[in-house]
């Protein structure tokens, strides 16, 4: 049996979550791919940039680390969503911010607390990370705008999809 490998860096989480949604993104591939070969190109594309220091990650740990991160941002955004319809007079969005923090807590399956502030700003308005119980969650909690890494980011999965298409020709 493997040996479970050190817990994910802030950092890799960051590079983690700018590969899957520029990959899930992709209007090119998009539907037309297994969601093995998904986890395959999000894999090879994190592996291909990722800093040399960061440890090996397999595709089942990739796909496991954005469960967990989707998991957890579907219920934060529950909690926004609660919060900004009891909206108290006079509260700023980063009270709401707060106060949903504060109910996610009380969910037993996230007495941890909310555990992802590092990637927030990459994800709060990712569809997909959404809840979607309800009707889409407005983003009225405007807390920055992701960085022009994500740029980089993009260059370099392109660059990584177009070397694997020229090895399978």
């Amino acid at each position: 049996m493997p040996l479970r490998s050190a817990g994910y860096t802030q950092e890799e989480d960051k590079f983690l979550c700018q590969v899957y949604m520029e990959i899930s993104q992709d209007p090119i591939t998009g539907v037309y791919q297994t969601s093995d070969q998904f986890w395959s190109r999000v894999a090879d594309a994190y592996e291909a940039g990722k800093n040399a220091s960061w440890n090996e990650r397999t595709k089942k740990s990739i796909h496991c680390r954005i469960q967990t991160i989707e998991k957890a941002t579907k219920k934060l955004h529950a909690c926004l969503k609660q919060c900004e319809n009891r909206r108290p007079s006079g509260a700023s969005n980063n009270d709401i911010f707060k106060q949903a923090k504060l109910m996610f807590v009380d969910d037993p399956k996230y007495k941890g607390g909310w555990k992802f502030d590092h990637v927030w700003n990459i994800i709060k308005n990712f569809e997909k990370f959404n809840d979607t119980s309800s009707k889409k969650v407005s983003n009225s909690c405007g807390f920055g705008d992701t960085n022009s890494a994500s740029d980089s980011v993009m260059k370099k999965i392109l660059l990584v999809d177009l070397h694997l298409k020229d090895r399978l020709e």
